[in-house]
């Protein structure tokens, strides 16, 4: 069991951990308990109402989809019970942070573009974000688990590694999207645990079909790229129904923003009115016109950094935006700092290294 500081990326601290999965979990989660107990005793904060929020009007529907998260996946689970023991903190604490969005409405936040990029390969542009509080507190780390693909996330302490921007050593990358649910599927499984499943996954169609199969009892959208299939894809998974699209040409990329756009009457049970989704509405109408063209990682870039769909209130903040360009082997970080780019393969496995320079 290793722990490796690479450096900081664009003023996001990066720590990267190797060995045997339950290790590498409490590794995580000692490593950096302080900066998840900062979060959890945040007064006021997101993380203490939704203790409340569980314990109290959500409490059935809480234990409920806790004991169909274990059922459903188990790894995941006990990966999630490691990171409470390392960090010493309950585990109830922790599945109830990564749970938020499946217990009920719950917010907003992130934005993506994925598509067919025009010199071949495959773009992927996410945007995360989410309540200022935690702007300090985002870092990147890397896993490399015995028998896993190697994952390099946008984590938030506390949560499983996985609901973020996420590349992996087996040459995939996601973007995930929150989206509303006023029902939860009380037979499903944490959206977190679904990504997280998705992610230790060793080629796209194991991927794809671990995330088109095993229903979120939340939303999410999963924005995806197969840089071995040479595809783009966008799965949305509401509480078990299941549609997805394909990027087919370069000329249009998909887009994602909070609402669900190919589940049938997907929004069902949220107001047509409700203030989340009109504002999902207009940042995805932006991001539309500002992606007409999003051939290149910089078309990418751009488009996710314009005003309107770059988020800048404390009540929906961008963290970091990231764009993996697999054509040219790249991936772009712009953070707290100066834009960074980096070799997409050593990234991923946890290494800081310059972009390769092709002819």
């Amino acid at each position: 069991m290793t722990v490796e500081r690479p450096g900081a990326v664009s003023g996001l601290d990066w720590t990267v951990f190797r060995g045997e999965r339950i290790d590498v979990m409490r590794a995580l989660g000692d490593e950096h308990s302080d900066a998840i107990m900062a979060w959890r005793a945040l007064v006021g904060g997101s993380w203490s109402g939704l203790i409340e929020y569980a314990d109290g009007f959500a409490a059935q529907r809480f234990d409920a989809i806790v004991a169909s998260s274990k059922r459903l996946l188990p790894t995941e689970s006990a990966e999630l019970a490691a990171l409470a023991d390392g960090a010493g903190i309950p585990e109830r604490d922790l599945w109830v942070l990564n749970l938020r969005g499946d217990l009920g409405r719950d917010g907003t936040g992130c934005s993506d573009l994925a598509g067919l990029a025009a010199d071949g390969g495959v773009l992927l542009g996410h945007n995360e974000d989410g309540d200022a509080e935690v702007r300090e507190l985002i870092r990147l780390i890397t896993l490399d688990i015995d028998g896993d693909p190697c994952v390099t996330v946008l984590w938030y302490p506390g949560m499983l590694p996985a609901n973020s921007f996420v590349t992996t050593s087996a040459g995939l990358s996601f973007g995930m999207d929150h989206l509303p649910t006023a029902v939860p599927n009380l037979g499903g499984a944490g959206r977190h645990l679904v990504a997280r499943h998705a992610q230790r996954q060793t080629d796209g169609a194991a991927a794809r079909a671990a995330l088109t199969d095993v229903p979120c009892a939340g939303a999410f959208a999963f924005n995806m790229i197969d840089e071995p299939g040479g595809r783009a894809d966008v799965i949305e998974n509401v509480s078990g129904r299941v549609a997805a699209a394909r990027a087919e040409t370069a000329a249009i990329p998909l887009r994602h923003v909070n609402h669900p756009c190919l589940v049938p009457d997907g929004t069902r049970g949220i107001p047509d009115d409700d203030r989340w989704l009109a504002e999902s509405r207009g940042r995805g109408a932006l991001l539309e016109a500002g992606s007409v063209r999003a051939a290149t990682a910089a078309d990418v870039m751009s488009a996710l950094r314009a005003p309107g769909v770059l988020n800048t209130e404390e009540h929906l903040y961008t963290y970091a935006t990231t764009v993996v360009d697999t054509a040219r082997g790249r991936v772009l970080v712009r953070g707290h700092g100066d834009e960074w780019e980096g070799d997409l393969a050593a990234f991923a496995r946890g290494r800081r290294a310059a972009p390769v320079v092709t002819a």
